[in-house]
Formats: structure tokens, C-alpha cells, sequence
């Protein structure tokens, strides 16, 4: 019969890998129970032992190291992505299309439907952009109360005012009005400019005279900082601890490692939108987007690929073990137990 100090230390051991538990898990049962009959109930040292032989890989095993360095790259870069993916679920929600065809035809006066685009970046999160030309004169007025009216905070409004030629088959200039503006509403953020034309001629002949460019973005978490670091260490680890795990079997080994290979493209582009999501000016008015262009469709097809590889190298290594001698679960410590 199991005794309750027997079932405690069983547990323990499961901080030890299952191999490990196979070759020794009853030599150190048995100890631990002459220990405890002596008064002495290791714990934590016994947790961080095992988690130490965890991490551990094979010596002279190159391939295992290689395949150690590639999963916990790998890994981490996918981490990271997860980790500031999470912390952009917490952000404020970006306006519906039709919510913001709204405010910018009360902003620009431009009636027709506006050119709407979505778009996603690591450090911007989710944003919403529209482009709309038109023939509606400038009002400053307009924008600020249209903004104020909507529950907008504008935090800086800037006009300048120049002459532009608008056509290259005419050397005839016109009054051109410049305008900038940035807006805070509930979390979101805004950045919106105007180009607007008075006094132009070409009326009529698929000529626009004013040109509004607006953005709307949600304000930075913050707790994305935190996750897209805590994300990158979680995936180090784990692939770390992937690679030992699969250590013992020279196939699993390097079917993991080939898979992981296949991988590192997508990994590296993770880990340059984790570094944007680091380095750019916290509360930035505009921040850039990183470029987020991952190769098409031959980077998505190495990704599978190197994912489905990695998985075949698990399911190869549980089939093996299955069918190896003895477990950690029907070992009995030599001796009485109780």
C-alpha cells in the first residue's frame, strides 16, 4: 500500500524527465523515504534538481545542442510574437468601418465613400486608415468641433497656409492650406492632415482639391512591453527544454532540428517586431509600422513545414518511449515501502 509520504515524493519526482525517473526514480524513492524516516523531507532542492536535469543535454551530442540553440531561438521569437499579441487583446477597440466613414465626412465635408484600410503593426497594434478627396472648402472650425462633438480631445492643431501648383501641364500656383491634428478618445488615438485647394480651376475634370488623410489606433497597453518580454523568455525556455526532452532519441533529434531550421525565417521577423515594440518612443503620435512582409507564401510553406517536422519528431519520441522497458508510474522502490 502507498503510503501518504510515498504519493508526496512521487510528485515531487515529476520535476525530473521521464527517462531520468525510469533509469533512477526507485534508487531515489527508496532514499528519500530512509530520509524522511530520519526526519529529514528534502523539497525544493529536490524540484530544482529535477528541473536542472530537465535543461540538461547529452554530452558530446552536437546535434542535440544544435537543435537546443534552434528551438529556443525559434521559440522565443514566437513567444514574443504571442506575448505582444495578448497584450493588444487589452487594448481599446478601433472604430467600426462605418463608425469612421461617419466622423470623416463631418470632418471633411466630403460626402462619397472614402478609401478605408486596416492595418496591424507589433508596436501599433490594430489601426484603421481612410483617404478621402473631395471639392469641400477648409474649415478649422469644422474639424475641432466635429472632434469635440464626438468625444475627441485634440491635443495639437497646426494650419499653414502656401501655394502649390496642383497640375504639371500649368505653371498657375494656388492658395493651399495645410493642416495637421492629433486626438485622444477613450484609449484611441488620432493623427489626421489636409491638403486643401482654394480657388482652382479644374472643377469638373477628375480634379480634387482637398486631400484628408486620417488615422485611428488604439493607445499602447501597458502591459505589452512586459508580455512581449515575458513572452520571449517563456519560448526560450520551452524550446530549450523541447530540444532536451527529445535529446535521447538521435532521430527525434534531428527531425526537431531540420524543423526548426525551416522555422527561423518567420522567427526572425517576430523578433524584429518584438525589438520595434522595445525601441520606439513610448506614447509616439505616429509610430512607424515595422515592416511586416514575411516572404509570401514560400515563408509560410517553410513554417509548416518546420512545425510539422518538430511535431513528428515529439510523436516519434512518445511512440518510442511507450514502448520501452519499464515507467516511472508501475516502479516499485526496492524493500518495503511502509
Amino acid at each position: 500500500m502507498i503510503t501518504p509520504a510515498e504519493r508526496h515524493y512521487r510528485r515531487l519526482l515529476w520535476a525530473y524527465p521521464r527517462p531520468y525517473r525510469d533509469h533512477r526514480g526507485a534508487e531515489i524513492l527508496t532514499t528519500l523515504l530512509e530520509m524522511a524516516e530520519d526526519g529529514r523531507r528534502p523539497g525544493f532542492h529536490l524540484i530544482f534538481a529535477g528541473l536542472r536535469q530537465r535543461f540538461r543535454l547529452p554530452a558530446r551530442r552536437p546535434l542535440a545542442w544544435m537543435a537546443a540553440l534552434l528551438a529556443a531561438a525559434v521559440l522565443g521569437g514566437f513567444g514574443a510574437a504571442a506575448g505582444t499579441w495578448i497584450a493588444w487583446r487589452t487594448a481599446s477597440a478601433v472604430p467600426s468601418d462605418p463608425q469612421m466613414r461617419a466622423l470623416n465626412a463631418a470632418l471633411t465635408g466630403v460626402p462619397t465613400d472614402a478609401g478605408l484600410f486596416h492595418d496591424t503593426s507589433a508596436q501599433q497594434g490594430p489601426s484603421v486608415l481612410i483617404l478621402a478627396d473631395g471639392t469641400a472648402a477648409w474649415s478649422a472650425s469644422r474639424i475641432r468641433d466635429t472632434l469635440t462633438g464626438a468625444g475627441w480631445r485634440i491635443t495639437s492643431f497646426q494650419q499653414s497656409e502656401a501655394r502649390t501648383t496642383p497640375r504639371e501641364d500649368t505653371d498657375t500656383s494656388f492658395p493651399t492650406t495645410f493642416g495637421t491634428w492629433t486626438a485622444t478618445s477613450g484609449g484611441l488615438k488620432m493623427h489626421g492632415s489636409a491638403q486643401v485647394i482654394a480657388g482652382s480651376p479644374f472643377t469638373g475634370a477628375a480634379f480634387y482639391a482637398d486631400f484628408y488623410r486620417l488615422t485611428v489606433w488604439p493607445a499602447e497597453p501597458a502591459v505589452l512591453r512586459p508580455l512581449t518580454i515575458a513572452g520571449t523568455v517563456a519560448g526560450l525556455l520551452a524550446g530549450w527544454l523541447l530540444a532536451a526532452a527529445l535529446a535521447h532519441r538521435r532521430l527525434a533529434t534531428a527531425a526537431a532540428t531540420a524543423g526548426f531550421a525551416a522555422a527561423t525565417v518567420i522567427a526572425f521577423q517576430f523578433y524584429r517586431e518584438a525589438y520595434a515594440v522595445m525601441a520606439y518612443a513610448h506614447g509616439s503620435p505616429d509610430p512607424n509600422n515595422v515592416d511586416v512582409s514575411r516572404g509570401g507564401t514560400s515563408t509560410l510553406i517553410c513554417t509548416v513545414a518546420g512545425l510539422l517536422t518538430v511535431l513528428a519528431a515529439v510523436i516519434a519520441a512518445r511512440t518510442r518511449r511507450r514502448s520501452a522497458l519499464g515507467s516511472f508510474g508501475g516502479f516499485s522502490p526496492p524493500g518495503p515501502a511502509a
